[in-house]
């Protein structure tokens, strides 16, 4: 939710993808002589509208090369699996996805709440299957992620189904269209741009994000070592999510004629999906990360309880290390805490 290029992303950003090698190449040869500089910090991101501030903020070179990379990557699971294990040092990923790492024992810092699906998370059935109710005995595809196993949940309550009542498929994003086009799958657990293109081929809403107002929400995730030791960095990672959504705010129909394409929607079909979420300030971020626990956009309660009752995972992670309003000033000169 292998790093490769995005099917369908690649063709408008090959420039910016051959600048970001060449940054690299030549980093790399600058270690050879003398002290070796930095290396950028390394951002994964999957296929997802809510991450295109920062996006369009590479396009438009809105931030140093030298100090940010984005990774893209295939979907959010592969992004918390590198983060996992050092191949990158931050993620966008789903609320749900952060909680369960930190749950797990994975030290990381959640430094910004970027997102609030408002439809852009739903389940898509085949024509025929109007309700949720309609899919007792039906296989539904979905990824094995955290967010997935909650909108199953929801399914399953919306529908008055039990689990044993459905069939799951196990598939990555990229699969899902192809999945149910093909019949393998009678529904998929997705969201934009997948919804969109689905949508616009006759396949039907069952259950989406606008019912589940507070639950599904996005999160920029930074391994606690990096936040430690490059905090300017992590500053810039913020600072290039901000100037890329204030772009999109100044003029939404050339970031929309920029951004479409890679995301393999029209122009409008990429507007709509954009409108389905509420992407948020970094000042309205920093609010929401001031106290986590009482903010109902975050719904860390009921998320907790879902995570629980899923089994993916036994006990709350220390909430107040989880989330950092702001980052810190550095103790001794080695960075944030």
């Amino acid at each position: 939710m292998t790093e490769q290029p995005i099917a369908g992303r690649l063709p408008g950003r090959v420039v910016s993808a051959l600048r970001a090698l060449v940054a690299g190449l030549a980093l790399t040869l600058l270690a050879g002589c003398g002290e070796a500089p930095q290396l950028p910090l390394r951002v994964g991101l999957n296929p997802w509208v809510g991450y295109d501030p920062l996006v369009l903020a590479r396009e438009r070179g809105l931030f140093d090369p030298s100090d940010l990379r984005v990774v893209e990557l295939e979907t959010s699971s592969e992004s918390a699996r590198q983060l996992r294990n050092g191949l990158i040092e931050a993620a966008g990923l789903t609320l749900p996805e952060a909680v369960e790492l930190a749950a797990a024992g994975i030290d990381v810092r959640v430094v910004a709440v970027l997102s609030l699906s408002r439809g852009a998370d739903a389940v898509l059935a085949r024509p025929g299957i109007g309700s949720a109710d309609r899919l007792r005995g039906g296989r539904i595809g979905l990824e094995d992620t955290a967010l997935a196993a909650i909108m199953l949940q929801r399914l399953l309550e919306t529908g008055g189904l039990r689990r044993d009542e459905v069939s799951l498929v196990m598939l990555p994003v990229v699969e899902h269209e192809s999945a149910l086009k093909a019949g393998r799958v009678d529904a998929v657990i997705t969201f934009e741009p997948v919804i969109s293109r689905l949508s616009s081929d006759g396949f039907v809403v069952v259950l989406d994000s606008a019912n589940m107002m507070g639950e599904v929400v996005d999160v920029l995730v930074v391994r606690a070592d990096a936040l430690q030791t490059r905090p300017h960095q992590v500053q810039v990672l913020l600072d290039a999510f901000e100037a890329g959504r204030r772009e999109m705010l100044a003029r939404p129909a050339e970031a929309a004629n920029s951004l479409a394409a890679g995301a393999d929607l029209s122009v409008d079909e990429y507007a709509l999906a954009l409108s389905r979420l509420n992407i948020y300030s970094d000042a309205q971020s920093r609010a929401l990360l001031a106290a986590p626990t009482d903010a109902p956009a975050l719904g860390l309660a009921r998320l907790s309880s879902d995570l629980k009752a899923s089994g993916r995972m036994m006990a709350d992670p220390d909430w107040s290390r989880l989330f950092v309003p702001g980052l810190a000033p550095a103790r001794d000169g080695k960075g944030a805490q």
